[in-house]
């Protein structure tokens, strides 16, 4: 990416802003002096007609504007706001003269304007620091450090942020996509409901498909090395924002779909074909999409692989019994699948589960986290409210005991407090050892298919009313192995539910692969037909 903006440029722009804040400070002091005046004026045409009467009472409204002086605001909020809108503005021209935004996803492009919205504000106060939360959020103050330290990191992330938008993007239209093995090259893609029943494009906005088929139309275009055409698409986006008139996409697939389909209305089939894409629309609004390249499907997977890392399931043999203990890889995961689980993933998938809201009557629950680690999910088996009465009506007692095989982390987590620690490999102990438990919860390593081998074994330590939540590959939802087909066959015949963790939940500890986690009760019984569905299907 080429930053462009060189360092006179950015010296300029700085002095500029630094000049213009200083104006702003005597601005503010002469706004104070004309307050001052103003009511010292007011008061004395106060003196000359002290209240209204018959004669002057229309003017009533008239007089109390002309009468009311200047406003003003403390000098500390007045130059806040000013420095806050001029920073926003600056950083706004900034990235627009980088190949940034010609690389980015609309999801990434309302992010990054979100983060932008927010200037974090230096410190007030002596000794007070700018915390790592406010970092995140947002945009640095403007000095010519600080863009050019920012112009540099986008360069170095550019890369990562196509990638990231790609990934995202493409994972929005297909499930498939959320793993870097699971999509093979001419499968077909359906879109749900791209089309109301009037025959328009459903504008809906929590499924967005037309938007998600624009951002893969411009990964297309970038990597078949046309960024010429994406740069004149968003010069002619802004152009039309300026002229206040809708754009011109340069999607070719967009413009063949609403061209054969124009001066028609309701539900109809439309079948166009363009340079990336084989579209045929049917009449319940579903677009099944094949793509016509598959060099640029090829490239794509290899992104999408290199973006999420090494750590899912490669392709396996088909075997007699996949799910058998024998079949068990035994032998420890690469690096140990150590990936800890971040506090926000952890919280999601406990936020349902029987650790809170436990009555102190009840019994304290016997929890397991297998393959702990850092011990991060058995942390977070200890409820903290927030609330007194919380506290003292509910449970925040569980016995969490651990399973590490990592023997340098087994300090650590004795010192947690927590209940036993068992320095092994999960996969070679038996409920005879440690008892069963009431919830077994587990961040397990996925490489080579190891979580199904480890949430399978894991069910052998769950009592008869036992519960248990794994995080899991997203992979595992739809890899035609013969080990995850079983897999997905026991889940369902348990009841189990998969469910998303939001994209890059595990950005924080070093791997960008997408994950689902899965809870099942040991109990549990196939759902009903009429049911919600416990898994997505995937054609």
């Amino acid at each position: 990416m080429n930053a462009i903006v060189s360092r006179n440029t950015v010296e300029q722009i700085v002095a500029y802003r630094d000049k213009a804040l200083e104006l702003f400070g005597v601005a503010h002091a002469k706004i104070e002096e004309a307050h001052e005046a103003e009511l010292a004026a007011i008061d004395m045409a106060k003196r000359a007609f002290p209240r209204t009467n018959a004669y002057n009472a229309a003017y009533e409204v008239d007089t109390r504007r002309a009468l009311h002086p200047l406003s003003r605001s403390p000098l500390d909020d007045y130059m806040r706001e000013k420095r806050h809108i001029i920073d926003l503005n600056v950083w706004a021209w900034v990235v627009s003269h980088t190949e940034l935004e010609h690389l980015m996803d609309r999801q990434a492009k309302d992010q990054l304007r979100e983060q932008m919205s927010h200037i974090i504000e230096e410190p007030t106060e002596p000794g007070q620091l700018i915390t790592e939360e406010q970092a995140a959020k947002g945009m640095p103050p403007v000095t010519v450090e600080n863009v050019l330290a920012t112009l540099e990191q986008f360069m170095m992330d550019a890369d990562m942020i196509f990638r990231r938008g790609m990934a995202n993007a493409f994972a929005k239209l297909d499930r498939r996509f959320r793993s870097h093995n699971g999509f093979k090259v001419g499968a077909r893609v359906i879109l749900t409901r791209c089309f109301n029943d009037y025959g328009s494009w459903n504008w809906s906005s929590h499924k967005d498909e037309r938007s998600t088929l624009i951002d893969i139309e411009r990964t297309f275009t970038i990597l078949d090395g046309k960024l010429n055409e994406v740069r004149k698409q968003d010069e002619e986006n802004e152009a039309a924002r300026r002229q206040k008139r809708p754009a011109d996409y340069f999607t070719k697939t967009i413009g063949e779909i609403d061209l054969a389909r124009h001066g028609q209305t309701g539900a109809r089939q439309t079948e166009v074909e363009t340079e990336y894409f084989n579209v045929r629309i049917f009449k319940n609004g579903n677009a099944h999409l094949w793509f016509t390249r598959k060099d640029l499907v090829a490239k794509v997977n290899k992104l999408i692989g290199e973006y999420y890392g090494e750590v899912l399931a490669d392709g396996r043999k088909v075997d007699d019994d996949p799910l058998s203990p024998e079949k068990a890889k035994t032998a420890p995961a690469r690096y140990f699948g150590f990936y800890p689980t971040p506090a926000a993933a952890a919280q999601r998938i406990l936020r349902n589960s029987p650790v809170w809201h436990r009555l102190k009557e009840s019994d304290r629950l016997k929890i397991l986290e297998p393959s702990a680690g850092t011990g991060n999910l058995a942390v977070a088996c200890y409820p903290d409210y927030e609330k007194s009465w919380d506290q003292e009506r509910y449970r925040v007692d569980h016995v969490v005991d651990c399973i590490e095989i990592q023997p340098h982390l087994i300090p650590d987590l004795k010192a947690r407090k927590l209940g036993r620690v068992f320095n092994a490999d999960f996969i070679s102990i038996e409920p005879e050892t440690t008892g069963l438990y009431d919830l077994v919860v587990m961040n397990p390593p996925f490489d080579r298919e190891r979580d199904i081998d480890h949430v399978v074994h894991a069910l052998k330590f769950l009592k008869p009313d036992g519960k248990l939540i794994a995080i899991m590959s997203a992979g595992t939802e739809f890899r035609q192995t013969h080990k995850s087909v079983a897999f997905r066959q026991l889940m369902e015949d348990m009841g189990a539910r998969w469910e998303d963790l939001p994209p890059n939940s595990f950005s924080s500890v070093g791997t960008n692969v997408n994950t689902g986690f899965i809870t099942v009760s040991k109990n549990g019984k196939k759902r009903d037909r009429y049911d919600w569905p416990t898994w997505h299907k995937i054609d």
